[in-house]
């Protein structure tokens, strides 16, 4: 992975539970939508788990967010019907959840309450380093998913691929501990048990390694070969299906430190794709490439895209020039890919609803902490789709990898929506944050201060991501006991791009997956203050979250950092596992980080995808 090092060398994820996000007042505004304005950001003024709520999550202005009985709503782990004291007043089966105040079939629970976890995904494989190439020794590295059942029952799933069903119980994994005594025991036939986690191991090329190590999965793949796209073309994604609501994430490689390149992103269920996006890639920083990749649900889906810069057509991808609308037509499962420019500020147009995913091959980011940049990661994320987007954010950071502990500079990066926004900034703006944003314009700024920042309405959404920079020269201990390169010291992490979620789409549980093969896992918490005043956060291997620190000066939001182990040494031995578990009275969003010697991944642990604004961004040329 590194260009730093002597050769060039070429996780996960936490999953989501979708569960409950805070729930709309409704007394404020009758569709359960909470102004922009709220204290409570997007669970806006919301009340606490006592209060009607009208589902699992916060749907926002996607629909009615009445109850179907005065008073009752659901339980924040979607279970249960409650009362208006949050007291349970049905129990649902295990093959029911709840919605606005009823039991209805699990997987239309989920579908209905807009957020991260869901039944049905898709799951395209990322481009990987040396993309760019028809074939190098790292094409087919590793690529694993994710699923985390936190219903009743066990959780049977599908998978296929190219129209071939593929048996899960081959290839599919429950991890148990960490570190290198982390075990896998197969999938039983009846599912993913209930509070579990399984890891899919979907493709690998037999072979594929760097000088360091094997890029395999550690078991047998579902395809053994590199399925990934090359270059600009079209492929096949994988399609996930479940018959119980799960979470998912990805992961590229899958392995940890000897891996060097990972990446991984929250995947979104079909139910939340858009038909309406405006793309956003990292930066072009690095000797990678830059890449876009539109995955389609169902037959006869035609896309029509504007972008910025021409993008260069390939096996079965016409190119679409910079400012000039393209169109093209995918079937359901297909992947169309373009690598080679910018896609960023590139707006989409679809006949039916789509995932989008962008990213780079060999990300580079080097910031006052880390000024040198590491050596380089492959980078991709899942982007929501506009209506999806917020007009606040919380800049949160990284959890600190340098040996002082001060506070590392992290990059964010900002992509515009709609023409005349003008942002306001809780400190003062650092130095190069913009004040303005119009509809596509890509910027980027650098600072150690959390802040929030936030636009003039609903109608003035943008998109908020971050990286982490590579490898600072001094670094905390938390590598793998035996580095990969036998006389190097710990370098901790290096790059990553992950979006961040608005406070609008903050949950009030989350059941995650951390990847059982990085030294150190961390999160990053962003809690909003509430009627009540902050409520706490509660880590089911850990205990009540210390450590608050407050965002600017409005008392609105706070963030607290908080590992979960180092150096393959849990905070707690609770904290030894893959799953995980946060909760809280009010919302409050959650960002996981796999850190190890020159690896690093991230990606939020869930949210909504909720419509939280009517802006519609048309395909047309300036």
């Amino acid at each position: 992975m590194r260009s730093r090092l002597a050769c060039l060398v070429v996780a996960l994820l936490s999953s989501a539970l979708a569960g409950c996000s805070a729930t709309a007042d409704l007394n404020n505004d009758p569709r359960g939508k909470p102004p922009a304005s709220s204290d409570a950001g997007g669970a806006g003024g919301s009340p606490g788990p006592g209060s009607s709520a009208s589902g699992g999550l916060d749907i926002g202005a996607g629909g009615d967010s009445s109850s179907s009985a005065i008073g009752t709503g659901c339980s924040a782990d979607m279970r249960d019907v409650v009362d208006a004291e949050g007291n349970a007043v049905e129990v649902c089966p295990p093959e029911l959840g709840c919605y606005q105040g009823q039991c209805i079939p699990a997987c239309e629970a989920a579908v209905k309450a807009g957020g991260s976890i869901g039944c049905d995904y898709l799951a395209p494989s990322p481009p990987f380093f040396e993309n760019q190439l028809a074939r190098s020794r790292y094409s087919g590295a590793c690529h694993a998913v994710f699923l985390a059942n936190t219903w009743a029952r066990h959780a049977r799933i599908r998978v296929e691929r190219a129209g071939e069903a593929l048996d899960p119980t081959r290839f599919a994994y429950l991890p148990s501990g960490i570190g290198p005594g982390t075990t896998y025991t197969p999938l039983p036939a009846e599912g993913i048990p209930p509070g579990e986690v399984a890891v899919l191991f979907l493709s690998h090329l037999p072979g594929v390694s760097t000088s360091y190590g094997t890029l395999e999965c550690p078991r047998r793949p579902a395809v053994l070969d590199d399925v990934a796209v090359h270059r600009s073309g079209v492929g096949k994604a994988f399609q996930v299906t479940s018959d119980t609501p799960v979470s998912a994430y990805d992961i590229m490689p899958y392995g940890g430190a000897i891996s060097f390149l990972p990446s991984a992103s929250l995947l979104l269920p079909r139910s939340t794709w858009g038909t309406n996006y405006y793309a956003l890639a990292p930066h072009e920083e690095g000797s990678g490439a830059l890449w876009m990749m539109l995955v389609a649900a169902e037959d006869g889906t035609t896309v029509e895209l504007v972008p910025r810069a021409s993008l260069p057509g390939g096996d079965g991808v016409p190119a679409a020039p910079a400012n000039v609308a393209t169109q093209v037509t995918l079937g359901a499962g297909e992947i169309v890919q373009w690598v080679g420019a910018d896609p960023s500020g590139a707006v989409l147009q679809s006949s039916k609803p789509i995932g989008v995913w962008t990213g780079n091959t060999y990300l580079q980011v080097a910031t006052d902490t880390s000024p040198g940049g590491g050596g380089q990661d492959a980078a991709h994320q899942q982007i929501a789709p506009i209506r999806a987007l917020g007009s606040e954010y919380v800049g949160a950071g990284v959890m600190t990898r340098l040996r002082n502990e001060a506070a590392e500079s992290v990059v964010y990066r900002l992509l515009g929506v709609a023409d005349g926004t003008t942002l306001a900034w809780d400190p003062a703006p650092p130095v190069d944050a913009p004040m303005t944003l119009d509809a596509g314009e890509v910027l980027e700024f650098e600072t150690t201060s959390l802040f929030s920042v936030r636009s003039q309405d609903d109608e003035h959404p943008f998109m908020l991501t971050h990286y982490m920079p590579g490898a600072p020269s001094s670094t905390r201990p938390g590598c793998v006991d035996e580095i990969p390169l036998p006389g190097q010291s710990c370098a901790l992490g290096d790059e990553e791009w992950v979006i961040q979620l608005p406070p609008r789409q903050f949950l009030k549980r989350y059941v995650f997956f951390t990847d059982p093969t990085y030294g150190t896992t961390s999160l990053v918490l962003t809690r909003v203050k509430g009627p009540n005043g902050f409520a706490d956060v509660n880590l089911s291997c850990l205990g009540e979250v210390t450590g608050w620190q407050p965002v600017g000066s409005g008392g609105r939001f706070e963030v607290a950092h908080v590992d979960l182990s180092r150096g393959f040494v849990g905070a707690t031995a609770a904290c030894e596992t893959s799953q995980h578990e946060a909760s809280s009275a009010g919302a409050f969003g959650v960002t996981v980080w796999g850190t190890d010697f020159f690896a690093s991944y991230g990606y939020p642990a869930g949210g909504n995808v909720e419509s939280i604004n009517d802006v519609v961004a048309p395909p047309i040329p300036q």
